[in-house]
């Protein structure tokens, strides 16, 4: 069963929910997330609602970190010593932490209405199910990706072993224990209900703050040459840069258009994969490929502006399973983007409805190559599509947008819409 966003909601609820937020990364810790619940938690407490989030911290940020004035007190983070390794194991242990932590936490929490989890950690959902039933509150969970399939995608985890169907298994009972899934593509949506019959789904994509990330000048902020590092048309990818990602194609298409000076290849973040992404550049002499730290988000605006064209790659099977939001972010900021994904995948769809760039098949550096040179010499057509994604950003993807939809889906799961379900 779907349910659909509601546009507008109809005045008619006089108290405000308690919505408990479940998520291991939160400001100030960066991830791909972070910008996502930040503004998720914000924009609801300021439409009234009361917000708690329960998150993981690093050392003293626990007691230390400056909450925004609308959720001051009401971050609770506890000290996680597993947190930003690397490695399969300890990030499993990073999770397993986690999940006690917003258990324990989450049984002192007064008076809930609705506990929203997103899927990372993956399979948070079913505890947080039960502890939803303890509380009496109904469980929204948002799928971010489709696990275990995105493990087996990043090599970290067999298809088909005894591991994946248990894995697969645990899937199933999140979905079954959910009073609602909140996807992000609609094919997400098809896949829950082709597993879970019955299951109770709705769409919602995720969401940029257009205020925050908009198109920028170098002459407004000086930020932007810093991350252009003097390049005169600066490919770039942004984000975490780990085993989903299939940088490996833009290191060989950067190795393709090593004689052309005026392209730079620019890699912002962390992730298990940087330090082989940089060997690998090393051992092939690609003086065009240049390698940068993670950015904090008040930043964010300056790096995705900082480029002509940025670029969103995934390993094949990857972009069926996830679609990544940094490629909202480059939207936002008016820039175009060349998603390296399969031609039926929900990022290659949203690329051509929103008229915001081009696609190419996940593993053809030379057609990539080829594609950086069309940008590269037709900037009317970076600009036009620039433009085509802001328009887009701010009409479908404006965390306003995105706010009023998941109100209207509180409304009519907690029986305070007339619409009902």
């Amino acid at each position: 069963m779907t349910l659909e966003p509601a546009g507008e909601r109809p005045e008619i609820r006089t108290d405000p929910y308690h919505i408990v937020i479940v998520t291991p990364y939160y400001w100030p810790i960066l991830c791909a997330s972070t910008h996502l619940m930040k503004a998720l938690a914000e924009g609801l407490a300021e439409e009234g609602h009361r917000i708690t989030v329960l998150t993981n911290g690093l050392g003293s940020m626990a007691q230390s970190a400056p909450d925004e004035p609308p959720l001051r007190g009401r971050i609770h983070r506890a000290w996680n010593p597993f947190i930003q390794r690397l490695g399969v194991l300890a990030k499993c242990c990073e999770y397993t932490w986690f999940t006690f932590f917003f258990i324990l936490r989450g049984l002192v929490v007064r008076k809930v209405d609705i506990i929203f989890v997103a899927s990372n950690p993956p399979l948070a959902g079913f505890p947080a199910g039960l502890l939803a039933r303890i509380k009496g509150a109904k469980l929204i969970y948002n799928l971010q990706d489709i696990f275990p399939d995105s493990a087996v995608v990043a090599g970290m985890l067999p298809a088909g072993g005894r591991a994946y169907r248990w894995l697969r298994k645990a899937e199933e009972a999140t979905y079954r224990v959910s009073d609602l899934v909140v996807s992000i593509s609609p094919s997400f949506s098809e896949y829950v209900q082709r597993l879970v019959p019955g299951t109770l789904v709705a769409t919602i994509p995720n969401w940029v703050d257009t205020d925050h990330i908009r198109p920028r000048e170098a002459s407004e902020d000086p930020a932007i040459a810093e991350f252009r590092g003097g390049g005169a048309f600066v490919v770039q990818y942004a984000g975490n840069i780990g085993y989903m990602q299939n940088l490996e194609v833009l290191l060989l298409a950067a190795e393709r258009l090593k004689g052309v000076p005026d392209v730079r290849f620019v890699f912002i973040g962390n992730g298990n994969a940087k330090q082989g992404m940089q060997d690998l550049a090393r051992q092939r002499g690609l003086a065009n490929c240049v390698f940068l730290p993670l950015q904090p988000l008040d930043r964010v605006p300056s790096v995705y502006n900082a480029c002509d064209v940025g670029i969103i790659p995934l390993k094949p099977g990857a972009a069926q399973i996830a679609v990544p939001s940094k490629t909202w972010n480059y939207l936002a900021a008016g820039r175009p983007v060349i998603g390296c994904v399969e031609a039926d995948s929900p990022l290659a769809e949203a690329i051509r409805e929103s008229r915001s760039g081009s696609v190419v098949p996940p593993s053809d550096p030379e057609r990539l190559a080829e594609v950086i040179l069309e940008y590269r010499n037709a900037p009317d057509r970076a600009r036009l599509e620039g433009r085509q994604g802001r328009d887009y950003a701010e009409t479908h993807l404006s965390r306003r947008t995105a706010i009023q939809s998941f109100l209207a889906m509180f409304d009519r799961l907690m029986g305070r819409s007339a619409e009902g379900m």
